[in-house]
């Protein structure tokens, strides 16, 4: 415990350095300053990420299609490479043990009509498994299933918002809607935890569109659902594997890719 001539030595040396000690005051202040606010923006970041994916499945790969990056049979290098059906049949035949689905994704956007309403929404082309890929909640109705791909019904499966913009206060299950000129009819209103944009889209079968499209069977994007006893490196490995087999397949493509493994990535 201080004396009291301790105490009276140490505010005489203030008195007598007071520029040294407001320096060294702001100096500490400013440091303490500085780490709570990178340790409140760091923490900040991560209840943000975690917020933004903790409405996605976190077993997934999402794989995007690039473009060469070498020359290769006459072909020019920076040729752009596009996914089609049949790189999701290679993907489910190769890797079979490993994946609990698999689903294309093709996104599109445009003028969604009913009656006098409408409004610009993004459309997204997909399998069944895609509910799964973004934990979709059906609130009335259904999900696309699979006599939905195999006959390439005009089925639809809305948002809540896009229900709330276009119907109002209606039940729009059995309604038709206008997509990009083609009537589509609405079998499922779903909601998300994602926020608004994500309740401001429409799913369709994939190869509707793809009918609708010129009956074409290239897919914008590829997601894969790992089985989660695979663990993270088993995960990082698979990844790794999927990647070489596309470029192998479609010819030294270079790939771009999206690993939400956030699960299982380890807390420090």
């Amino acid at each position: 415990m201080f004396s009291k001539d301790t105490w009276k030595e140490i505010f005489e040396t203030i008195q007598k350095n007071k520029l040294r000690t407001f320096l060294s005051g702001f100096t500490v202040a400013l440091g303490i300053l500085i780490f709570v606010a990178l340790f409140g923006l760091g923490n900040g970041l991560i209840n943000t990420f975690e917020k933004f994916f903790e409405d996605d499945a976190q077993n997934i790969i999402y794989l995007f299609p690039g473009q060469t990056s070498m020359p290769y049979k006459g072909y020019k290098s920076g040729r752009q490479i596009e996914f089609d059906n049949s790189d999701l049949a290679d993907i489910e035949k190769n890797f079979p043990i490993f994946l609990e689905y698999v689903t294309p994704r093709i996104s599109r956007s445009g003028v969604v009509k009913y009656k006098n309403e409408f409004n610009n929404y993004s459309t997204r082309a997909v399998a069944p498994s895609h509910q799964d890929a973004e934990k979709t909640i059906i609130m009335r109705g259904r999900y696309l299933n699979a006599i939905d791909i195999n006959k390439k019904t005009k089925n639809a499966v809305i948002g809540r918002l896009v229900e709330l913009d276009l119907f109002g206060s209606q039940n729009a299950i059995g309604e038709y809607i206008d997509i990009a000129g083609s009537a589509f009819k609405v079998i499922g209103v779903y909601q998300d935890d994602g926020g608004d944009d994500e309740e401001r889209r429409i799913y369709i079968p994939y190869t509707t569109r793809q009918l609708i499209e010129k009956n074409t069977d290239k897919v914008d994007q590829i997601i894969v659902a790992f089985k989660p006893e695979l663990g993270y490196a088993g995960a990082l490995a698979l990844d790794k594997s999927l990647t070489e087999f596309i470029k192998e397949k479609n010819i030294s493509v270079r790939m771009i890719k999206m690993d939400f493994l956030f699960e299982m990535l380890p807390r420090v």
